[in-house]
């Protein structure tokens, strides 16, 4: 069980409250545990606020009219997310979905709050307009490989990010879910694999995938 008086040392901006300000966050705070799979927020539900994730992995994502999930970015154990406080940080209008890619543990700190110290601590401001700006960045360079990069670009990028964050050359997952980590449809993605495979960049398997070439995959990067 998580204990919010250790958990709430680890906000960045923590060190940078006086006394009050610190009491009051603690007054304004909640911790919440997701299981995996699970939904977090959605654009229909009341602002969350500012999360930070204690454990756990969180997919930011959008839906388009037709229902198609658009991954924007993750957020991982130590992060935080104020795409979630949308109604503090004026000029934020992207209407973002959390999901709980794994069983995740998060600090949510209430909209109202979040308000007051960013109105009474310069600190906390700048945290949060330069925590927005950096995700509002990862949300261009999405949109940029979606109108722009090829398709086998794109793939080929995901399965070596995935290498890079787990160091391990097997990935395990469905092909559904790598669609939407991609962005594109399933059946879209079933095809580059076989032409990876194909092409001896990868070896797929029952709900895996062995790289094989990573020479091979940069160079379609490149």
């Amino acid at each position: 069980m998580m204990d919010i008086n250790e958990v709430v040392k680890q906000i960045p901006f923590w060190n940078n409250l006086v006394d009050e300000e610190k009491a009051q966050l603690l007054g304004g705070a909640i911790l919440r545990t997701y299981k995996k799979d699970s939904y977090i927020y959605g654009m229909t539900d009341a602002c969350l606020g500012m999360i930070y994730v204690q454990k756990g992995s969180i997919r930011v994502y959008i839906t388009n009219e037709e229902g198609r999930e658009i991954t924007l970015f993750h957020i991982g154990s130590g992060e935080c997310c104020i795409m979630s406080a949308s109604c503090v940080i004026t000029g934020i209008s992207l209407d973002v979905q959390l999901y709980a890619e794994e069983e995740t543990e998060i600090l949510a700190i209430h909209s109202g709050m979040v308000q007051k110290l960013m109105d009474s601590n310069i600190y906390v401001r700048c945290f949060a307009y330069e925590l927005a700006t950096k995700r509002f960045s990862d949300v261009v360079w999405v949109m940029q490989e979606i109108l722009f990069a090829r398709f086998d670009v794109r793939m080929a990028r995901f399965l070596l990010s995935v290498y890079e964050k787990t160091g391990e050359n097997t990935i395990q997952m469905t092909q559904e879910a790598i669609a939407k980590e991609v962005n594109s449809a399933r059946e879209v993605v079933a095809r580059m694999l076989k032409q990876f495979a194909s092409d001896e960049l990868i070896e797929l398997n029952r709900g895996t995938i062995l790289i094989k070439d990573f020479e091979g995959l940069k160079n379609i990067i490149e």
